[in-house]
């Protein structure tokens, strides 16, 4: 049985998906508190620790006052690196948001990091919690279309620019553009679904175009601002792995679609399996009906509908439980640092093909 003693969980980081994903689903938690949120921003700080009967800091040093057994870490990708390690450090168990870092070298460290001092380092993907992913995995797993070839995996939207002159737009503060920030979930799928491991080659290219209007902002996160992004707007990615399989990327935040979309495509050797829905919380959906497709030679053999509008905060709900599993039984819960890392390394290729403007291995 596993041992069930209370659990004392810091958020660091104030943001939106701190304040409507994270905190709800770990309050509802047995034996479980959130005892302290840190934010650079005291008054957004203040606010959110008032819903979580919590302690508002507004320095790390304040939040190292409060006895805590694990931090969700949820602040601009630049900062993930040494605010994990402070905690990693100090025995404090960690969940990251994604990107784990913004350099393969520092991912690396935190991984290892992690592994001296036996505490649980768990990454942000949270999208393989999802039901419609659980479904594709196991068809996968039952050998439907045998072994995979070619995966494609896409996330495009009609609008949906975070915060056009925040950090998420700043190259510095962001380490990169939608790459990093929706390619990381769907690198993640890449991995997750068909077990690839080394990359052998990579190209990337970007695109990106001044945005001076809000007609490609996100609603969901909302601003009042115009702003130059600094960093790109799509991307799209292929990369050919130790095993022989081919895996395409594409993401885009304001792309010249009907509605926003995820698309998974596999190519197996029997038979080709997609998955057409949506990640993450936007209302502006190009599917009415989310739907995963079978298919062999060419023609249509199973259509599976799936729920219209999958509520989002599930996967985060059992995101947090797994979490808090792990901690207690002494496990490392999936995603791992190690996948973690993978993804970084993968987003790090990219940019260097872009760079360089050639194919890198």
């Amino acid at each position: 049985m596993a041992e069930q003693r209370h659990m004392s969980i810091g958020i660091v980081g104030a943001g939106w998906i701190a304040e409507h994903a994270h905190l709800p689903c770990f309050l509802s938690l047995d034996n479980v508190s959130v005892r302290a949120i840190y934010d650079t921003d005291e008054a957004r700080a203040a606010r959110l620790a008032e819903q979580a009967g919590a302690a508002a800091c507004s320095r790390l040093s304040e939040i190292g006052q409060v006895p805590l057994d694990a931090v969700i870490l949820c602040t601009p990708n630049h900062t993930h690196y040494e605010i994990a390690k402070h905690f990693l450090e100090k025995g404090i168990h960690v969940l990251c948001e994604k990107p784990m870092t913004t350099t393969a070298k520092e991912a690396e460290s935190l991984r290892r990091l992690a592994e001296e001092t036996g505490t649980v380092l768990m990454m942000g993907f949270v999208n393989r919690y999802r039901d419609d992913i659980r479904e594709l995995r196991s068809r996968i797993a039952a050998g439907q279309i045998g072994e995979v070839q070619i995966c494609e995996v896409s996330w495009r939207r009609k609008r949906g620019i975070p915060r056009p002159g925040s950090w998420f737009t700043q190259k510095q503060l962001s380490g990169g553009g939608v790459l990093i920030d929706l390619g990381s979930h769907m690198l993640d799928q890449m991995l997750f679904l068909t077990g690839a491991e080394e990359p052998v080659a990579c190209l990337g290219s970007f695109h990106s175009r001044p945005v001076f209007t809000q007609e490609g902002y996100s609603n969901w996160l909302g601003s009042s601002e115009s702003e130059k992004v600094e960093v790109e707007d799509t991307a799209v990615g292929m990369i050919q792995f130790a095993n022989g399989m081919l895996g395409k990327v594409q993401v885009s935040w304001q792309d010249d679609v009907a509605g926003d979309f995820v698309q998974i495509h596999l190519k197996g050797e029997r038979g080709s399996l997609t998955l057409n829905t949506l990640f993450g919380f936007s209302d502006q959906g190009l599917y009415k009906q989310p739907h995963l497709l079978l298919t062999f030679a060419g023609q249509e053999v199973q259509y599976f509908p799936l729920p219209a509008k999958p509520d989002p905060l599930v996967a985060f709900q059992r995101q947090a439980e797994q979490f808090v599993a792990g901690i207690r039984e002494k496990s490392q819960p999936v995603p791992s640092a190690q996948d973690g890392e993978k993804v970084v390394r993968l987003i790090e290729l990219l940019y260097q093909s872009v760079r360089k403007g050639l194919v890198v291995t």
